[in-house]
């Protein structure tokens, strides 16, 4: 983007905005055909230990399944949180939703705002938090460590236009 782009652009353009999910496991249909799959292989197995009179063995098996399909379906309600990112010249909005709908927003303001980045040597960035006087509020604390090294690296450009402040277009003397 050369500098002349976002000419006659207000101070209330937005300059960047995302929105940020977790990762999901597997669609609705794959958990099922993984539950399906597993359900298949160990309910002639607990026959059999059932015959044999081992049944707490194929207890514990069932309560396996049970484990296995409450993890998907925490995961699957988690992946309903999302975060939202919206940066113009005049203000960072930042709000979290948690997977019951619960909305926190923030508000900053970009001159004011720094991008704390906790990086690993190997690995990139671990943690990525939004700082403003007192307050310090991590952001998509969710994602893979490459996922937030680009959102670090995306908001960290975003934010040095911002300060730069809003251009208008006007006379050019050139």
């Amino acid at each position: 983007m050369s500098p002349d782009d976002d000419c006659g652009a207000g101070a209330d353009a937005v300059l960047y905005a995302t929105r940020l999910r977790p990762q999901r496991s597997l669609a609705r249909r794959g958990r099922r055909r993984v539950l399906t799959l597993f359900a298949a292989i160990q309910a002639p197995l607990g026959l059999a230990l059932i015959l044999r009179g081992a049944w707490p063995a194929a207890f514990f098996l069932a309560l396996t399944w049970a484990g296995l399909a409450l993890a998907f379906a925490r995961n699957a309600r988690a992946a309903l949180a999302y975060e939202d990112l919206e940066l113009s010249a005049i203000e960072l909005y930042y709000a979290r939703v948690n997977p019951a709908g619960r909305r926190r927003d923030w508000r900053f303001n970009p001159l004011w705002v720094r991008l704390a980045i906790e990086k690993h040597e190997e690995f990139g960035v671990e943690r990525l938090a939004l700082l403003s006087r007192r307050t310090r509020v991590e952001v998509g604390a969710f994602l893979g460590r490459g996922e937030k090294t680009r959102l670090a690296e995306d908001l960290s450009a975003a934010l040095a236009r911002a300060r730069r402040g809003p251009r208008f277009g006007g006379p050019r003397h050139d």
